[in-house]
């Protein structure tokens, strides 16, 4: 009589192997989705002649607006993290293609904001949203405990990844390690 006890020779099913298969084919399926997602961004982009830069600031412009916040150059420079001289060609750009406005502020007349046209093509409201439609409908289909599952899953992630090479010096992890070896 043969009997399987847990630490003997494991079927092919348990065991760390196996575990890892799993562990690997869910991170692959989530690079998939990544590529699948960048691809969709890029396709936007051209489908509105925008830059990914362009996109954001309104989003950015249009959850501002949404919630009485006026924004002015400055803000959103530093929101995009670019440099004012560049932020001034971007809303330059977006002007000319009639998606802002700039405006004096009403608390300041030196200041300007920056006042985004609210999107009537269903493509660009579509493209402007904060997530589009179709994923949302994925998502909700999903019950209350896969969701939780998949939440807490993808912030564990993001925490993991966030400290990934975080406990080394900067410069080992750039590949210089000759500050490592001259310490032994």
């Amino acid at each position: 009589m043969t009997t399987n006890k847990q630490g003997s020779t494991p079927h092919y099913w348990y065991g760390p192997e196996a575990e890892r298969e799993r562990a690997v084919a869910v991170l692959e399926a989530m690079r998939a989705y990544g590529a699948a997602d960048a691809a969709m961004q890029r396709r936007s982009e051209q489908a509105m002649r925008m830059s990914e830069n362009d996109i954001s600031a309104l989003r950015y412009l249009l959850r501002a607006n949404e919630r009485g916040v006026n924004v002015g150059p400055k803000e959103l420079a530093d929101y995009l993290g670019v440099q004012s001289s560049s932020i001034t060609i971007l809303l330059d750009r977006l002007e000319k293609a009639g998606h802002v406005r700039r405006e004096p502020s009403p608390f300041d007349r030196r200041a300007l904001i920056i006042v985004p046209t609210v999107p009537t093509d269903e493509l660009h409201k579509a493209i402007l949203g904060d997530i589009r439609q179709e994923l949302v409908e994925v998502a909700a289909s999903l019950s209350d405990e896969d969701a939780d599952t998949i939440v807490d899953f993808i912030d564990r992630l993001r925490d993991a990844v966030d400290h990934i090479d975080s406990a080394r010096p900067a410069t080992d992890r750039a590949g210089d390690r000759t500050a490592d070896r001259a310490k032994h």
